[in-house]
């Protein structure tokens, strides 16, 4: 699959993992308190780091692009996609299929390994020697650099608009029950 196809594609992709949760049952770990009580927080904080993201990125929200380098991205440039894996590796894990949570977190974590050299491709296109700087200052995924200062103007600014364009991440945790529903 070209690389572009796959960074268009990249939600169904990683998505993959919690179709094959909620097909299979071979494994299934029957202890909806534990289940609940370790998947649900990781779930809820994965889509509140995706709302913050949202606010500086301003994707999916008529926002002015530019590089945004602000909020969680002062820490990593890829703050959507560690949410997203985190996300996609509590759904899992809710749907009560915990052997299937590190093949989901490798899974996601190639998928978006290529999206990321793409995307870093057309930002350095667009941004130039600012960007460049920016992937100097701040890692790719993980880490504390020193980078510039929050926009909390931003945050507030866009908190609605990114709530809206994140709630649907919360009826995926209909799929847990759904699928107990089916059982």
């Amino acid at each position: 699959m070209p690389v572009k196809s796959l960074f268009k594609w990249r939600g169904w992709l990683v998505s993959l993992p919690v179709v094959i949760a909620f097909l299979c049952s071979r494994g299934e770990f029957e202890h909806d308190t534990v289940t609940w009580a370790i998947g649900g927080p990781v779930f809820l904080a994965a889509v509140a780091v995706r709302i913050w993201a949202q606010c500086h990125l301003g994707y999916r929200l008529r926002a002015h692009k530019v590089l945004t380098v602000t909020g969680p991205y002062r820490h990593s440039r890829n703050p959507i996609y560690i949410a997203s894996t985190a996300m996609i590796a509590a759904l899992v894990w809710l749907i009560e299929l915990p052997w299937l949570v590190a093949p989901t977190v490798i899974w996601c974590a190639l998928v978006y390994w290529a999206v990321v050299r793409y995307e870093e491709k057309r930002l350095l296109a667009n941004f130039g020697e600012r960007y460049r700087r920016y992937t100097q200052r701040v890692p790719r995924w993980f880490g504390w650099r020193g980078a510039p200062a929050d926009d909390g103007v931003r945050t507030r600014r866009y908190l609605g608009a990114a709530f809206c364009a994140e709630a649907h991440c919360l009826l995926f945790l209909l799929l847990p029950a759904v699928k107990e529903l089916l059982a």
